[in-house]
């Protein structure tokens, strides 16, 4: 990490888009006790899709699996795949979702998706179904495009893609006061990858798509976090570690003492609660 003359850290440039270049570190059973946000906007996701019984589906991103094994449950006569690049949240989902027969984890990064094409966890045939939830706003802007064509790759012609994920404008006010205390620190601000739809769009259909019967969009969202505990636990559970991903030790420490600090003094609503604004980038496309 570069210093000042006066011992002082200097930031660490995230170019706009880009996330920095070592992964955060994912506690799995922490992530499981916190993503009940997430859960309660599951049917947002599947509602504009007609699941066949026997497809095959796969999930990028699937953290612990619980929206996974849901879509286990809706291909009883097909499969899903669920990947993550994180062997905590692997390991987890295995551990939790062990019950249903025609699911499956691996350790797998988004980036690597067209190697996966080629292996023998992916139909020969391609995949009818890509649902990614939260998760491509962890990658950089310069690696969307090779995710794109990758979840192309594993398509069959006419397969749905279906994703949301952090849009322009994701969780603003909690973010304006964690990149104050990073930058403080010496440390990076806003290290995630939160696009417009119109970007999203033009990588899509250089990847392949058609987004002739779907869209990608902005949708706004507020998240339930009703009290101190829980946003305490959202923040440390998922939001956290992307500025420490690239701090020393030391400097990680501090900065998640003083984020939670000001975080828990200054973002409780008028309600009493912590409830955050999201701001999901939503689309579907087509395989062309």
């Amino acid at each position: 990490m570069p210093l000042h003359d006066d011992g002082v850290q200097s930031p660490v440039p995230v170019p706009a888009g880009e996330a920095p270049g070592v992964p955060a570190a994912w506690d799995g059973a922490a992530y499981a006790a916190n993503n009940g946000h997430h859960r309660a906007f599951d049917d947002h996701v599947l509602d504009p899709l007609a699941i066949g019984a026997d497809w095959r589906v796969l999930d990028v991103g699937c953290g612990t699996g619980d929206f996974t094994a849901r879509l286990a449950a809706l291909v009883p006569a097909g499969s899903v795949l669920g990947v993550d690049a994180s062997a905590s949240q692997v390991e987890v989902a295995r551990l939790n979702q062990a019950g249903h027969r025609n699911l499956s984890f691996m350790t797998w990064d988004a980036r690597r998706l067209d190697e996966l094409a080629g292996s023998a966890a992916a139909p020969a045939d391609g995949f009818d179904l890509v649902v990614s939830v939260a998760t491509l706003h962890w990658i950089s802007a310069s690696d969307h495009p090779a995710v794109f064509r990758g979840v192309r790759r594993v398509l069959r012609p006419g397969g749905t893609l279906r994703a949301e994920f952090g849009g322009t404008g994701q969780i603003a006010q909690t973010r304006a006061i964690l990149d104050d205390v990073s930058a403080s620190l010496g440390g990076p601000t806003s290290p995630w990858n939160f696009p417009a739809p119109d970007e999203v769009a033009t990588l899509l259909r250089a990847s392949g798509f058609d987004l002739s019967a779907g869209w990608t969009r902005l949708v706004d969202q507020t998240r339930s976090l009703p009290t101190e505990a829980a946003f305490a636990g959202w923040l440390t559970s998922q939001v956290l570690i992307a500025y420490e991903a690239v701090m020393e030790p030391t400097m990680a420490t501090s900065f998640r003492s003083r984020a939670l600090e000001r975080c828990l003094r200054e973002c409780r609503r008028p309600d009493g609660t912590f409830d955050q604004r999201y701001v999901r980038l939503d689309l579907l496309a087509t395989a062309a």
